[in-house]
């Protein structure tokens, strides 16, 4: 008389991998944010802020970066990902600056030579800018 083996059924569920969300920041453009914070220091920016989403956001808003001039409390430029591009606009003004391959392309764009000058822009009121902001990011992640 032998020991048996009692039959054990199982069933494999199969987990499918989260997809990276396209409107979302990914390592290397947060590698590439802390390569650039000295000449944003040097260009007269002092802040660089990468935004969370928040539960309250618009369900396709992903994180977006900030970029402050020194003394400002509203942010100059925004860099957020829209696919494998990264598309910039002014938040002060609502100017588009279009779309850019990487955030070094998209910071050369924004950011002058070292000795350059910083571009003028024409201040909007501030009201503006914050009714228009979410609406901006989410048309842009609607495509």
């Amino acid at each position: 008389m032998g020991i048996s083996q009692p039959e054990v059924a199982c069933s494999v569920i199969p987990f499918a991998a989260k997809p990276r969300a396209a409107a979302y920041l990914n390592a290397f453009d947060r590698m590439e944010i802390n390569r650039w914070r000295e000449h944003a220091r040097l260009s007269g920016y002092d802040r660089m802020v990468i935004h969370e989403r928040e539960p309250g956001d618009y369900a396709e808003m992903g994180n977006f970066l900030s970029l402050y001039r020194a003394g400002e409390a509203w942010s100059r430029w925004v860099f957020a990902r829209k696919g494998h591009a990264l598309s910039v606009w002014c938040s002060v003004t609502g100017v588009d600056l279009g779309e850019f391959p990487t955030l070094a392309a998209a910071f050369q764009a924004v950011m002058p030579a070292e000795g350059g000058v910083l571009p003028a822009f024409t201040e909007a009121p501030y009201a503006d800018v914050v009714t228009a902001f979410p609406h901006r990011l989410l048309r842009m992640a609607q495509g």
